[in-house]
């Protein structure tokens, strides 16, 4: 397999561990506050990374990286989970999947702004397609009566949590390219760890809440989605460009419904099926390469005179 489509794959499995913590997180959100469940998930993110980043390579941070990759962590693993974690105290799980799936969009944005990565139709026009086709799996389950008035906090909170993922993905790939990516998931987690442990101090959140044990499950398996699929979304911003990287967070939504729908034991619908194939088309003309048409030549040109 070449590097391009490894690092395609470990982006994809970001996007379906994202789906998987979606569904645990909603079972458990309203037991726990958000940066209670925000640093249960981290913690034990930062656990699973702890065996393999003692038996690897142990590069050594600048001063500068890595007080640059800390504060990366700080808005990645904690102020992003935080905020998506109190907007699904207020919004289904859809509505959030749908609107975090954006992200795709926004950091192509702000790629192109700053000059990271090249303008082209083919991507614009997949991550779109991608999109519409969660809009179309989600819009069956929206709510007839629309928005309240009262849900405008939690929208601002996840179009927070969007943006600051598509900047961040944009800024870890410096840092990804000069550091192997294990390591560094370790340092950003550990930040995000800690800040998050003062939050719940100084917010009088429990660090470990009263929970039964099929909601101590969720928490384990939102963990271990956390510490495997960060460590390949930082592994893959390495590789491929940012834009292409977060494109597979068309997968999540997606992945969520399917879950959810093996919960409650139902066939998938013709919407789901339809809404994965248009996904999955998407992705393909995002992540396809733009083509190189032939310049014809002025002598050419002159010979067929």
């Amino acid at each position: 397999m070449r590097a391009d489509g490894k690092a395609s794959s470990a982006a994809a499995i970001t996007g379906v561990l994202v789906g998987v913590a979606m569904v645990s997180t909603r079972a458990v959100s309203s037991h726990a506050s958000p940066p209670t469940l925000a640093f249960l998930r981290y913690l034990i993110g930062t656990l699973v990374l702890v065996v393999p980043v003692l038996c690897g390579p142990r590069p050594r941070f600048t001063l500068k990286d890595a007080l640059a990759i800390v504060v990366l962590g700080v808005f990645q693993f904690a102020l992003l989970i935080v905020l998506i974690n109190e907007a699904l105290r207020t919004l289904s799980a859809a509505i959030c999947a749908l609107v975090f799936s954006t992200m795709p969009l926004f950091t192509m944005i702000f790629a192109i702004m700053v000059g990271r990565e090249v303008f082209r139709w083919t991507k614009l026009a997949g991550l779109t397609l991608a999109v519409c086709g969660i809009a179309l799996l989600l819009a069956a389950s929206a709510s007839p009566g629309g928005a309240h008035p009262s849900t405008a906090p939690a929208f601002a909170a996840l179009f927070g949590a969007t943006l600051i993922g598509a900047v961040c993905s944009i800024m870890y790939r410096p840092y990804v390219q000069r550091y192997p990516a294990l390591p560094t998931s370790a340092l950003a987690m550990t930040a995000a760890v800690v800040f998050l442990a003062v939050w719940c101090v100084v917010a009088s959140q429990p660090l470990v809440p009263g929970l039964t044990v099929s909601q101590w499950a969720n928490v384990g398996v939102i963990g271990l989605s956390s510490g495997i699929g960060y460590f390949c979304l930082l592994w893959a911003l390495a590789r491929i460009d940012a834009s292409r990287v977060v494109a597979f967070q068309a997968l999540g939504p997606v992945t969520a419904a399917a879950i959810e729908l093996f919960i409650a034991r139902r066939p998938p619908s013709m919407t789901l099926l339809v809404s994965i194939a248009i996904v999955v088309m998407g992705l393909e003309l995002a992540l396809s390469e733009a083509p190189h048409w032939p310049r014809r030549s002025g002598t050419g040109r002159a010979a067929r005179r």
